[in-house]
């Protein structure tokens, strides 16, 4: 399963609180960002800062002010 297909579910997961939601959905960007190297191609650190602008939007969806905070502030 991508990281993308996870975080959506996640997003529709109204079992859980929208903070743990906005967790566990960041949480799966700090995994991203953590299994980049020095050693990774362009590419691939092209593609996690793609998913963390998707996953961010996501986040805003339910999230508005965290979301637009964490949109603002991506590089």
């Amino acid at each position: 399963m991508t990281i993308r297909k996870l975080a959506e579910k996640i997003a529709k997961d109204f079992q859980l609180s929208v903070k743990e939601r906005t967790d566990a959905i960041l949480e799966l960007d700090a995994i991203s960002y953590t299994n980049v190297g020095s050693d990774s191609s362009k590419k691939e650190k092209t593609k996690v800062k793609a998913d963390s602008k998707y996953l961010y939007r996501l986040i805003k969806g339910f999230n508005e002010v965290d979301g637009n905070l964490l949109l603002n502030h991506l590089d």
